[in-house]
């Protein structure tokens, strides 16, 4: 295996090094258990989540544009990524301390989940700059969509080490107490463990971008964000991809917590329904990788953009004792089985079609900016695209927390996360599949 395996070995691996956050935290494990299990109230704990949203969408916003023109101006992006480590890893393994029925522990870790947030934001900005690095030429989208499939299957794994271990024995193992939620709340540790095992790779190899003369971070941030005006088609981009990035990210993050909250899903069901979801998300990604390299990157997202709104607009439809709010039908029935309800079994099935399809829609998405993106400022501009996927992402979360607290009804975040979709498709519709050529854009 030559340098240029490794590297991009490396890159890909750091995404399965990530991915069990995504999965186990921030998804369908602990923020679920924050809403239902740990504040109690799951309204309640959905508003709180969409706070500490906000909040993380703020601060990333903020930070992750610098830290992209940091790396285009040859500051070591492996200094980068093993700084964010550090804060990511303790906050992440703090979550531990989310005892049932500690209200003064709700604001610490809050505190610790926008942390853990920011920081895998922000070196995952630091990754998508090196794509373009390591990629062989032609073959962006195909690499992208290959370490997308790769990072699903690190999050089936670890869900079902969650499961097998701490969740379905009677006796979890560790001597984990199921009456103080240890099984949930072991999550925090385990994706600390494993992101140390697995994300060193790429901090020890990262390419270092090409160093040209006299460039300021500061200065060629300034100059990207200005150079917009002669590059519309690139704020067209990020604007659609603000919005449709964050109406997925909002489907994603609730999803798991609505589930909790309308069907009172245990640490079994819901972990059962992010391997289903991450079975079709891996799937769905590794066929998208194929379909970016026959059909282009624009066509993929928009193919899978659709695909979503459709899964997010059938789940928009099922209630806890009711389907498209008109049809009577028998709610769950504590103890009745695994998803034996219609509303949960049409809840899933919905679901499924978001999971084939957000993966594409996220991989092609970064493969297209790498397109897009003029040669040797890569990092400025993926710092941009960080910057436009949370731009509005403290919108989306605040309006679920005030939403959700006004009308009392948790598919708030459905509509929400629909209507930010829909808007972000229409707009990347009108964005070319390439930028120019150099001196076209000049």
């Amino acid at each position: 295996m030559n340098k240029g395996d490794r590297q991009r070995a490396a890159w890909a691996l750091y995404e399965w090094a990530q991915q069990p956050y995504w999965a186990l935290i921030a998804t369908f494990i602990f923020t679920p258990y924050f809403a239902a299990g740990f504040v109690g109230d799951p309204a309640r704990g959905q508003s709180l989540l969409g706070y500490a949203g906000a909040v993380s969408g703020l601060l990333i916003a903020v930070f992750s544009p610098l830290v992209g023109a940091s790396v285009d101006a040859r500051r070591n992006p492996r200094i980068w990524l093993v700084g964010l480590a550090i804060p990511f890893v303790l906050a992440s393994g703090a979550l531990w301390f989310a005892t049932p029925g500690d209200a003064s522990r709700i604001l610490p870790i809050l505190i610790c989940l926008v942390v853990a947030g920011v920081s895998a934001e922000l070196s995952g900005s630091v990754m998508n700059a090196l794509l373009p690095l390591v990629a062989k030429p032609g073959q962006v989208g195909r690499l992208s969509g290959s370490a997308w499939a790769l990072a699903y299957v690190g999050a089936l794994i670890s869900l079902f080490v969650v499961l097998l271990c701490f969740s379905l024995p009677t006796v979890p193992m560790l001597g984990l107490s199921k009456a103080l939620h240890e099984p949930d709340r072991i999550v925090g540790p385990l994706v600390a463990v494993w992101f140390l095992a697995f994300s060193w790779p790429l901090m020890m190899m990262a390419p270092q971008p090409p160093k040209i003369a006299g460039q300021k971070p500061l200065a060629e941030l300034w100059t990207t964000i200005r150079s917009l005006r002669r590059r519309p088609w690139m704020l067209r981009f990020l604007i659609g991809r603000m919005l449709l990035g964050d109406g997925i990210s909002s489907f994603i993050a609730f999803g798991g917590v609505l589930a909790a909250g309308m069907f009172g899903w245990t640490t079994t069901q819901l972990g059962l329904y992010a391997i289903a979801l991450s079975i079709a998300a891996g799937i769905g990604t590794f066929i998208g990788g194929r379909v970016d390299q026959k059909l282009g990157s624009k066509t993929t997202v928009l193919i899978a953009a659709g695909v979503v709104l459709f899964g997010a607009f059938g789940v928009g439809l099922v209630g806890r004792d009711s389907l498209a709010f008109v049809l009577k039908v028998a709610p769950p029935v504590a103890g009745g089985g695994l998803f034996t309800s219609l509303p949960e079994r049409v809840f899933l099935g919905f679901s499924l079609f978001v999971g084939l399809t957000f993966g594409p829609a996220q991989a092609s998405l970064r493969a297209w900016m790498a397109q897009l993106a003029p040669a040797g400022e890569s990092g400025r501009w993926f710092g941009l695209y960080a910057l436009s996927g949370k731009a509005t992402a403290f919108m989306a979360p605040l309006v679920i927390a005030v939403g959700t607290r006004w009308v009392g009804d948790q598919r708030i975040a459905v509509a929400v996360s629909a209507l930010f979709l829909a808007t972000g498709a229409v707009i990347l519709a009108r964005v070319p599949r390439q930028g120019p050529e150099p001196e076209a854009a000049a």
